[in-house]
């Protein structure tokens, strides 16, 4: 007579095989919330202090390291307009990185890196710790038809973003309201996004990562390379004792106690469950041909996948981590209407009739036919001058602001000081014709 199967973890007999599993589970999680932690704090970082400083050398803004910009503005490279005002060579390359990532592990950048992925994830545990089992649940029927929302999202945007050749996401991408948490139009510019922001933080305390689920369009971007991935997580239903433990953890709601392989397109490789199980192998992820891969090389997998293309790109001096001398607005492309020939200084140039070239990704000025036109208010003087060339004593010499105030957006000081940023406009218009 055999022995009956394990159905629980504390039927399972305590050998130092499965004593050292699981404390190697245990580790693979910690890394795992280390690299998450690192990379909410660093972007947090420096998005912020984008918003608290002005001028060249500062720290890049959130559109350039946003992956999906890269996708946003792809159209407009491959056509030839360079790139979309506000976004960045590092926003392809990132783009880049996190498809790799896909290739190698599925959804694993929304798990692994994703810094709102992460404030979810933050917020969801707290949820489990308040609420427990007595958590929001979707009927299994909205929450399926509820998921092809994301992709509607993304379609939409892109497919907007392209035709309008700008960034048109912005105001509503909550990512992009946390990096302006600090700005003055945080409650103007960026209240759709910051109200999307909120609800999703909020809901994740009773629903975990309602924004992921529903909303994210990178996350059906990666959706739809996940069927791509080289590493993938199978179940061994000889060894799994059926206690459900998998299901539980995980975050994206994934039917694994019952699948051979997790196949879901919905899965963010966060090997959650991978970590849970308590049978050595019953869950593993695999490479093809079979080989087993523990959950803490997957994480490094992933990450060195990123970390070598982000670190090569930055040694070779195109991953764009600080503005370097030109100003936000003043991304790349074609911008402004004009009777002549514009040049911008940079790493591209363009001529054109009829268009004057932005600076692509040039430092100083050497103004050109159609800067003007990417003057804002959020702007300041000295933005402008480092954009144009025209040097920056000018401006306070033509509206009598002091030095002290040159380096304020512009929208802040102009009722002061008695002008607009049409007027403005204008006035460099006169000065780049001159």
């Amino acid at each position: 007579m055999t022995d009956p199967q394990p159905t629980s973890e504390e039927e399972l007999p305590r050998t130092p095989g499965r004593q050292s599993d699981r404390r190697a589970r245990k580790r693979a999680r910690w890394v795992r919330w280390v690299v998450l932690g690192v990379v909410l704090v660093a972007m947090t970082a420096i998005v912020l202090s984008h918003q608290q400083s002005r001028g060249a050398g500062r720290w890049a803004g959130v559109d350039f390291l946003c992956p999906f910009g890269g996708l946003e503005t792809l159209y407009s490279l491959l056509s030839g307009n360079g790139f979309l005002r506000h976004s960045a060579a590092s926003a392809v390359i990132l783009l880049i990185g996190m498809l790799a990532m896909a290739v190698a592990f599925r959804r694993s950048f929304c798990g692994m890196i994703c810094p709102l992925g992460t404030l979810q994830g933050i917020f969801g545990a707290a949820g489990r710790r308040l609420f427990g089992a007595h958590r929001l649940t979707i009927p299994p029927v909205v929450d399926r038809v509820a998921r092809f929302l994301k992709y509607g999202v993304f379609a939409f945007f892109l497919l907007w973003t392209w035709q309008a050749a700008e960034l048109v996401m912005r105001p509503y991408d909550p990512w992009v309201a946390w990096a302006h948490l600090t700005a003055s139009d945080l409650l103007t510019t960026y209240l759709i996004g910051f109200i999307i922001l909120v609800v999703s933080l909020a809901g994740s305390l009773v629903y975990e990562r309602f924004f992921c689920k529903y909303l994210c369009p990178a996350g059906a971007l990666l959706a739809l390379f996940s069927k791509v991935s080289v590493l993938n997580i199978r179940r061994d239903a000889h060894t799994c004792i059926d206690c459900g433990r998998c299901d539980q953890a995980c975050m994206m709601n994934v039917p694994i106690a019952t699948a051979d392989v997790v196949t879901s397109s919905e899965c963010i490789s966060c090997s959650e469950c991978v970590n849970v199980c308590p049978v050595p192998g019953a869950l593993k992820v695999t490479a093809p041909g079979g080989s087993r891969a523990t959950a803490l090389a997957a994480t490094g997998i992933v990450v060195a996948v990123l970390v070598a293309i982000v670190g090569a790109t930055t040694l070779t001096g195109s991953f764009d981590w600080r503005m370097e001398g030109r100003a936000e607005a003043h991304g790349a492309g074609h911008s402004g209407q004009g009777d002549g020939q514009g040049q911008g200084q940079g790493q591209g140039q363009g001529q054109g009739e009829g268009q004057g070239a932005d600076e692509s990704h040039g430092e100083g000025g050497g103004g050109g036919g159609g800067s003007e036109s990417a003057i804002k208010g959020w702007m300041s003087f000295a933005d402008i001058a480092a954009m144009t060339g025209i040097p920056l004593a000018d401006f306070g010499a033509e509206w009598g602001v002091p030095d002290a105030d040159l380096g304020l957006p512009m929208k802040d000081i102009k009722d002061r000081y008695g002008f607009t940023p049409e007027t403005v406009r204008a006035w460099v218009d006169e000065r780049l014709a001159e």
